[in-house]
């Protein structure tokens, strides 16, 4: 069988971890690393031994690869995802899909109007104790779930952002905490809660205001489509990166994210349900599932079908963040809109 042949465009922080993600996919090859500063897409080439891109246009124009994994900047994700699906390469999109929704629908339409397959970076959907969530609450194991509470607390100082230029700005990040750090909770407080239909929240810069435009720290209330509300609070200002916490209040009991292990509390006592797996890819607070759902990718487009997150997935939380930005400019309560 023949493998896709991919290349990562943008080899900082999390385009590494695509590389090592793709080495291990029984269905795709590493053929090149892209990135405008030749050193660091040399020093990942080097590493494993591909080829050295310096434009990504000369990426789309190699009819030799397949698809492509795009890890730039946030402010670069739509206009390099619109520019793949036109040159017939698939598409693995880092986070954020776009800055806002009109980006996002846009690709969504090229995306269907080409027919290339685009996999969004969803990862911590795949920690074993979040499918094991999922599963007991759609088994209905405690009942229905009448309230759910998520909270992040992370950490990253003024050196992160002075690291690259397009850090903290609204114009190149499209955000700060929300729509980089705590994007993945949000996505998990969808996923595991169901469909969010509107917002009440605040964003503010409480650590980090002498060198950032955006916000490190937010709170909200959420809205779900079947009555329930949700609470949320994110922060980059605490003293480390703390792993997830979200736990979910059933009919029966409570199901307890925390400290990247799943319990069940109930009257007859506490059980554990899961523990996730010792990340070997990155940092543990991204979880291991880049390289699950990488590998699911390809293996979905050597055997057909779709066994991950599209672009209807990822915009539940972008569309949810930007009604948090909204409601805080308004302080109203905000539909959150999809594609």
């Amino acid at each position: 069988m023949t493998k896709r042949k991919a290349v990562v465009i943008g080899c900082g922080a999390i385009g590494p971890i695509h590389a090592a993600a793709i080495v291990r996919s029984a269905d795709a090859e590493l053929y090149g690393v892209c990135d405008i500063v030749e050193a660091r897409a040399a020093t990942l080439a080097e590493q494993y031994q591909c080829r050295t891109f310096t434009a990504y246009e000369d990426v789309l124009a190699d009819p030799a690869i397949d698809s492509v994994h795009i890890c730039t900047p946030h402010y670069l994700h739509a206009e390099m995802a619109i520019h793949a699906a036109r040159a017939g390469k698939h598409i693995v999109l880092e986070k954020p899909i776009a800055l806002n929704l009109v980006e996002a629908r846009t690709i969504k339409a090229v995306v269907k109007e080409t027919g290339v397959a685009c996999c969004t970076v969803l990862q911590n959907r795949l920690n074993p104790s979040v499918e094991k969530a999922k599963e007991w609450i759609a088994a209905g194991k405690l009942g229905n779930m009448l309230g759910i509470k998520g909270f992040l607390t992370w950490r990253r100082t003024a050196e992160y952002y002075h690291s690259e230029a397009w850090r903290g700005k609204w114009a190149t990040e499209g955000g700060g905490l929300l729509i980089n750090q705590a994007l993945h909770m949000l996505d998990l407080m969808s996923y595991l809660g169901g469909e969010i239909t509107a917002t009440k929240g605040n964003i503010d810069t409480r650590v980090l205001q002498d060198c950032i435009e955006v916000e490190d720290t937010a709170d909200a209330t959420l809205y779900y489509k079947d009555g329930k509300t949700g609470l949320f609070f994110a922060t980059n200002g605490h003293s480390q990166d703390s792993p997830f916490f979200i736990e979910m209040h059933m009919e029966k009991g409570i199901i307890r994210y925390m400290d990247n292990q799943l319990t069940v509390r109930t009257d007859s006592g506490s059980d554990l349900l899961a523990t996730d797996e010792k990340t070997v890819l990155g940092k543990a607070y991204w979880g291991s599932g880049h390289a699950l759902q990488i590998g699911s990718f390809y293996r979905s487009l050597a055997e057909g079908g779709c066994n991950y997150p599209g672009l209807e997935d990822a915009a539940a939380s972008l569309g949810l963040l930007l009604a948090i930005y909204k409601s805080s400019k308004t302080r109203k309560k905000e539909q959150v809109e999809t594609l």
